[in-house]
């Protein structure tokens, strides 16, 4: 982990930097050709920002996790929106105190996120979609004891760093082991296909995938909650959530407050160590 920037100076009032780091992530499912021409020129536009982050793109569409000053990512957010497939993409805000990115890289990938594999984009474009449903309406459906599932379709290290009270999920160390798993589950009565199922993830992809990919399997009732989980800790702070929130950058895990909880983490065991861990 980098040692923080000493001109980003927290304030003495609410311990928040006073000119903080501005994360966004997102995603957009868009069918996009002629790869190597959009890497070079969102590499070369995204430069002039300032940005740093990481960019993969592939036939399916795009992935978005970058980091800058307010002025940066402002700059970035105007150069997407000149390119019509990504105008006015959704775009996940939090701040730190520190950029959690080294250098900025825009990768191809035959999918924005591991799952079927090099024919990703016929079969996204092939299944149907699955509704979103609003973090509100997760934490209602909760506290008024609704009979459904919240499958967590995250990896097992995540959901180490915290979950839902009362989730499912599928002990995958990788997402692309998520249609194998469901079908285990499936047989060993884990998971019925009568009953309705929320499914949930970091940031929303991963559920984009999931949830059409469950419908299709016959699940009669497939729901993603909208914004994923940091859309859900903004919207309810965190409600029924036990833990924090792994995230895919040098931040390692945000707080229900989507604050950087001084976590690291070990290249060597892959596990999450916490700030107060000796």
């Amino acid at each position: 982990m980098r040692a923080p920037d000493r001109n980003l100076m927290m304030s003495p009032l609410n311990d928040v930097p006073a000119n903080p780091v501005v994360n966004l992530s997102g995603y957009r499912f868009v069918h996009l050709e002629y790869l190597p021409l959009i890497q070079a020129d969102m590499h070369a536009g995204l430069s002039e920002t300032g940005v740093l982050g990481t960019i993969l793109i592939a036939e399916e569409g795009i992935n978005v996790a970058l980091a800058g000053s307010r002025t940066q990512v402002s700059a970035a957010r105007e150069y997407l929106d000149t390119d019509e497939r990504f105008y006015d993409l959704w775009l996940k805000e939090s701040v730190s105190d520190i950029v959690p990115f080294s250098k900025l890289k825009v990768r191809i990938r035959h999918e924005i996120i591991a799952f079927d594999g090099p024919d990703a984009r016929v079969q996204q474009l092939a299944r149907p979609s699955a509704p979103s449903i609003a973090p509100e309406n997760v934490r209602q459906w909760i506290e008024s004891g609704k009979d459904f599932t919240l499958l967590d379709t995250r990896n097992t290290y995540e959901i180490e760093s915290g979950t839902f009270e009362h989730s499912e999920h599928l002990n995958i160390a990788h997402f692309r082991d998520f249609q194998s798993a469901v079908h285990k589950a499936l047989e060993a009565g884990m998971l019925k296909t009568d009953k309705p199922i929320v499914t949930f993830c970091t940031g929303g992809i991963r559920c984009e995938k999931a949830a059409p990919w469950l419908i299709e399997q016959g699940f009669n009732e497939v729901h993603q909650i909208d914004g994923g989980i940091l859309n859900y800790f903004e919207a309810t702070g965190g409600a029924h959530w036990e833990g924090d929130c792994f995230v895919f950058d040098d931040r390692v895990e945000v707080d229900k407050k989507l604050t950087p909880t001084g976590a690291t983490w070990c290249t060597q065991c892959q596990l999450t160590i916490s700030s107060g861990a000796e």
